[in-house]
């Protein structure tokens, strides 16, 4: 729990001050009965606890008002009510590695196909396959067949860039082509603001071999400010495999580091898939990301309702009891 106004809570500080009170003016009314020879014995003894239940009563009703003045928030799970998803495919030829059976991206299109048929309709999907370029293969739709056909579609061929993967994933969400080149800014790109896009994510499945010279970060920042997770999934195993291109044999591993720096930088999760099993278990929790999200809800109200009925209930009982308030 967080509070809004976390300086009100100084004011609990009165609390104590007021139980000293009390046990005084108790104290002195008990010596007062004990001078007139009024009440003593069990009886006194019954009078006093019941006389204890109201004030406590009172004190805890106090207490809830304060803490509520200092505005409480509660972080709870809420269904989303719209979510939007893009899955991003590394169609470069290093994923028709078989250290990922049958080939990465054959696994990786079984994996995202699961992925879709789980989804509740609120979830639109959207693909983009990218390679030495990115090219948004369908805009994001609640269409399953339209989605699960772009997803069978993808072939593998050519080199790998991670950041043409997320510029197109970003224009895919923003149902729009990006207002500038990626590959014309260098580590540095212009001033953006194309919006806040809180309920999307990225999942981008890749064996994370970038064959260009750009700097995928910039990207991501770009993704964080308009506040899209990207989920990163490595293919492949650290021994890798061999593939054939061209009549050449060319050896080609998974490399995470820049995978990794792209979650973190989008405040996604980076996965490590080297079976399908493992595919499973991303998915399953990539689909828990989209059904609900954190919130912050302030529950003051909550705070008052309950002193307010606290406080009633300790009146009452003394008034019952003793004819007064404690």
């Amino acid at each position: 729990m967080s509070f809004i106004w976390p300086a009100a809570l100084l004011g609990l500080a009165f609390v104590p001050l007021l139980i000293v009170g009390y046990r005084w003016q108790l104290r002195r009314r008990v010596a007062l009965r004990h001078a007139t020879r009024l009440g003593q014995g069990s009886a006194e003894h019954r009078t006093t606890l019941r006389r204890h239940a109201p004030a406590t009563l009172l004190l805890l009703s106090l207490t809830a008002m304060l803490v509520g003045f200092a505005r409480p928030q509660a972080t709870i799970d809420v269904p989303q009510v719209q979510s939007t998803v893009v899955l991003a495919f590394d169609t470069s030829s290093s994923m028709t590695a078989d250290d990922l059976q049958p080939t990465r991206l054959d696994a990786a299109k079984k994996a995202a196909i699961d992925f879709v048929n789980a989804q509740p309709g609120v979830v639109e999907v959207g693909v983009v396959s990218f390679g030495s370029g990115g090219v948004v293969t369908l805009r994001p739709t609640d269409d399953r067949v339209a989605v699960l056909s772009s997803i069978d579609r993808l072939q593998a061929a050519g080199g790998t860039s991670l950041s043409q993967g997320l510029f197109a994933s970003l224009s895919a969400i923003a149902e729009g082509p990006l207002l500038f080149d990626p590959e014309g800014t260098g580590d540095e790109l212009p001033e953006v603001d194309f919006g806040s896009f809180g309920s999307s994510i990225i999942v981008m499945f890749s064996d994370g071999e970038d064959t260009t010279e750009q700097d995928p970060a910039p990207l991501a920042e770009l993704a964080s400010s308009a506040g899209i997770r990207v989920f990163p999934v490595g293919l492949g195993t650290s021994e890798g495999a061999v593939i054939d291109i061209d009549g050449f044999s060319i050896a080609t591993v998974l490399d995470e580091e820049a995978l990794q720096d792209v979650a973190a930088r989008t405040n996604g999760t980076y996965f490590r898939a080297e079976d399908a099993a493992d595919l499973d278990e991303i998915t399953d929790s990539v689909k828990r990301e989209l059904v609900v999200e954190a919130e912050d809800l302030e529950i003051t109200a909550l705070f008052a309702i309950a002193a307010l009925l606290i406080g009633a209930v300790g009146a009452a009982l003394s008034m019952r009891w003793t004819g007064r308030m404690p």
